[in-house]
């Protein structure tokens, strides 16, 4: 097992992208591995990362936005994609709200109740598994016009860190890696990897799930969450962990915002067993067992410290 080191080098988040994102663990099954006991503590939910406000400063600062369907509806948000998610929450009964195309406070509390009674994540909002379940597709990502700021993860990365934190440089994904990473696009950021992973947020976690090309997964697993994730920017993957870490990409001696963080020993077997979407802030997205969804992780916690391997780019 290769410890992370996490006294020979600190670093610290360069850009105010990296400074404001969030990562979520991500379990693997058998052979596609699995995050082990103990992995859920650092599972946080998406109002709890610092995804809300990386969306606001990118809107902000008019960043262009990914190529892949990263649509999420939630507080703050108005519009005729409001008004349908609010109408079909009132023919299945779950009415506090109006029927007026803004999204407040009742509409969320009303998406929290369905979603709780349709097994799905309780976050309040509408990603793709609550928008199928409601029967209310959405086509495109609505910008908030009042996203409530991250109150749980703001200022965690910070330059006076404890040895025990993982803290990291935020440096610059180019293309033009020497090492064997499929299919590649020389236009995809790291911003766009972390959209189409943040798509994937409360997707229900399904052991063995996900097959390579497949575009609205009912499910997945912790390897097909990095296979989708990387299938919505138009880059080739393995489909294991070991794989990935053994011939894809590029290792890093830090992750950036859009690279793939592995994890050893979370399970009963040798090499990379687990992975997940580095989005900064020390938080990764992942495919969470234990939460049984795509959640958002807090690395900073002495399990994923203590199992962490590397990190290697895709793009």
């Amino acid at each position: 097992m290769a410890p992370l080191n996490l006294d020979a080098k600190k670093y610290v988040i360069s850009t105010a992208f990296a400074a404001t994102l969030a990562l979520t663990p991500v379990v693997g099954s058998s052979v596609l591995a699995n995050a082990g006991e103990g992995s859920t503590e650092g599972d946080i939910t998406y109002e709890e990362s610092s995804l809300p406000e990386a969306q606001e400063e990118q809107s902000s600062e008019e960043t262009p936005s990914a190529t892949v369907n990263s649509s999420l509806v939630q507080q703050g948000d108005s519009g005729s994609e409001v008004e349908n998610i609010q109408s079909s929450l009132h023919d299945q009964g779950y009415s506090s709200s109006n029927v007026d195309g803004i999204f407040g406070e009742l509409t969320e509390q009303d998406v929290r109740d369905f979603q709780s009674d349709q097994g799905l994540q309780e976050d309040g909002i509408v990603g793709p598994a609550t928008s199928d379940a409601l029967g209310t597709p959405v086509e495109s990502a609505p910008s908030s016009e009042e996203a409530s700021e991250s109150e749980a993860s703001e200022d965690k990365a910070t330059e006076e860190t404890t040895e025990n934190d993982i803290v990291i440089e935020e440096v610059s994904n180019d293309s033009g890696s020497e090492d064997n990473a499929g299919t590649q696009s020389g236009s995809v950021s790291g911003s766009d990897i972390v959209a189409a992973a943040e798509s994937a947020l409360g997707i229900p976690y399904q052991f063995g799930a996900y097959t390579p090309g497949e575009s609205n997964p009912s499910a997945l697993d912790s390897s097909g969450l990095i296979n989708y994730t990387f299938d919505q920017v138009g880059i080739d993957v393995s489909r294991t962990h070991s794989q990935m870490w053994a011939n894809d990409g590029v290792h890093v001696d830090s992750p950036s915002v859009g690279d793939v963080v592995f994890f050893e020993g979370t399970y009963d077997t040798a090499g990379a067993s687990h992975s997940g979407i580095y989005i900064g802030n020390n938080q990764m997205i992942h495919a969470s067992s234990g939460s049984g969804a795509m959640v958002v992780a807090d690395m900073s916690v002495d399990y994923w410290q203590q199992h962490y391997l590397g990190a290697k780019s895709f793009n």
